[in-house]
């Protein structure tokens, strides 16, 4: 599991077991095959289920996980930018690059790679290397020592997509990793609702979903009738998505103070 879908699963956790007033047991453990991520008890008795999934571009989800560990941004003294010129990049290779041209362009007064001595460009393979492959954008900035680390961007018309979210989620169900995701949740035994967390990345949301000042869909989206209940946050909302009793609704998130460690505890 990469860094970035562990970090899925503990927001979904803390959100759902908030909003839902159950207590969130982790569940894919102990060896257990095909389980979903959670079960939610009730002080009443009931159970119930909740599976996390990202829905992403499946080639950046690698170094996106990478990023994420530290924090989308490479240590340096200096303030830099790198954007990526596409989804997916060797990262670690990349890293290394910036972070060498980040000294020679300290050393030597430069903005950008592009702008050091020819000499020295000749004699940095693995710089050279990334410039002439053309990976991304590296430019100094004046904001906080580091590398600042910033996916590719699109052209994109707002109109282009459709106003009713409920189309965009409804494309989501015909990811290839879905149907299992799916599957786990009507397996599961002995509970009285399924619930579905999905985690969208920036990759994959048309450019007027990027923040959540959108209104909540409008129509039920076909293909997760497996799900009684569906549940949605994106890097950039403040707060998410509910799909509940067939109707949508924007959730605040919990309280700065709201215990989470106290909601999701080990399963004995």
């Amino acid at each position: 599991m990469t860094g970035l879908a562990e970090r899925a699963e503990r927001i979904a956790a803390h959100l759902v077991g908030y909003e839902t007033g159950a207590n969130v047991v982790p569940h894919d453990i102990g060896g257990r095959q095909s389980a979903v991520d959670y079960l939610l008890v009730w002080p009443d008795g009931r159970r119930g289920a909740l599976e996390v999934t990202l829905v992403t571009d499946r080639a950046s989800i690698a170094w996106q996980g990478m990023a994420m560990k530290e924090g989308w941004r490479w240590p340096a003294a200096s303030s830099w930018e790198f954007r990526s010129a596409r989804p997916n990049f060797p990262y670690k290779f990349v890293r290394r690059a910036a972070l060498r041209a980040v000294a020679l362009c300290d050393a030597h007064g430069a903005d950008r790679p592009e702008e050091l001595p020819l000499g020295v460009l000749e004699s940095e393979l693995e710089l050279s290397q990334f410039l002439a492959d053309e990976l991304g954008t590296l430019r100094r900035t004046l904001l906080a020592p580091g590398v600042a680390i910033y996916q590719s961007t699109r052209a994109e018309f707002v109109d282009n997509a459709p106003s009713d979210f409920a189309r965009v989620v409804e494309t989501w169900h015909g990811e290839p990793h879905m149907a299992s995701h799916l599957k786990k949740l009507t397996r599961t035994a002995d509970v009285s609702e399924r619930h579905l967390f999905l985690v969208p990345t920036d990759d994959v949301l048309p450019a007027r979903f990027f923040t959540d000042d959108f209104q909540p869909p409008t129509s039920v989206p076909t293909g997760f009738g497996s799900a009684d209940a569906l549940w949605i946050w994106s890097n950039y909302w403040h707060r998410y998505l509910a799909f509940r009793n067939d109707s949508w609704a924007w959730v605040d998130f919990p309280p700065r103070d709201y215990a989470s460690a106290g909601t999701t505890q080990s399963e004995r």
